[in-house]
């Protein structure tokens, strides 16, 4: 089952801190919103919250951002984590929820947490398809879908760098053109678009038979993610592939991604993070 939150069941569920607690629940759309803009309500001084676009839909495609200083451009990494643009690949949804909460609430108060806002220009996008994972209505995600309002793979959607424009004959969706323009408008460095169906770390290309000239690097973070999730999970998290890790097109071809468009066109550097074999998790 999928027990949801409205917003004044999850404000209720704060601890001492103000910290939201731990993400048991998925919250209505209409709670999402709410708890995004209420980040920016209560931390001013370090979180912004952009909507990059209204879809035809209402819904809106937003992105918190974090960091010390946010009325001057800072020459410091652009980092972007986004998630769930498969709508019913819903791990990371509340997931990144969380943790622009614990960046938040814990500044100040954790040091390494801290120098992460001081130091990095950090974009989070809890929801990249909510037409997609509130397909049967905004208060739950029970029928969510892959897909968007217009049954487009929103991950086959954007120019490829061996393939060219619209790899898969649709136009451009109206979430891609957001993103596209998101990526062009804010530069950034370094992205990570969280998905689920598997648990792997999978690096570029996906597109390209042939390895990227910076594999080595990849394999390292890649590994480096990998073995400090095997150091908090138990035995069976992250066990598959290459002890979970893969590169892209030796696990299958994607044509339209949004990893090698990011990394090809706008010469940053995205990785995909595959975090549960579950697509649809349930809540409960």
């Amino acid at each position: 089952s999928f027990a949801m939150k409205a917003y004044d069941e999850i404000t209720a569920l704060k601890s001492g801190d103000n910290c939201l607690p731990v993400f048991d629940f998925y919250p209505t759309y209409e709670a999402y919103e709410n708890i995004m803009y209420d980040f920016e309500k209560n931390y001013p001084d370090i979180c912004r919250i952009i909507n990059l676009g209204t879809l035809a839909s209402g819904r809106k495609i937003l992105v918190a951002h974090i960091g010390d200083n946010l009325s001057d451009v800072e020459d410091e990494p652009n980092f972007l984590y986004t998630s769930t643009m498969h709508g019913d690949e819903t791990g990371g949804y509340p997931t990144m929820i969380k943790l622009i909460d614990e960046l938040l609430c814990n500044y100040g108060v954790d040091d390494r947490l801290t120098h992460l806002v001081n130091n990095i220009n950090i974009y989070i996008n809890p929801l990249a398809n909510p037409n997609g994972t509130y397909r049967g209505g905004n208060d739950s995600v029970d029928g969510a879908i892959r897909y968007n309002n217009t049954f487009a793979d929103l991950n086959r959607n954007f120019p490829d760098p061996e393939d060219g424009d619209h790899p898969d004959g649709r136009s451009y969706q109206e979430e891609t053109e957001i993103f596209m323009s998101f990526a062009q408008d804010y530069n950034i460095s370094l992205s990570c678009n969280i998905h689920g169906g598997a648990e792997v770390a999978n690096y570029p290309w996906d597109t390209y038979q042939k390895l990227p000239a910076d594999v080595n690097w990849w394999v390292e973070q890649c590994r480096t993610y990998v073995d400090t999730v095997h150091s908090y999970s138990d035995d069976n998290y992250f066990r598959g592939f290459d002890n979970g890790i893969s590169n892209g097109y030796a696990w299958y071809e994607v044509q339209g991604g949004r990893q090698d468009h990011m990394i090809y066109f706008h010469r940053g550097r995205e990785f995909t993070l595959e975090i549960s074999n579950r697509k649809l998790v349930r809540s409960e």
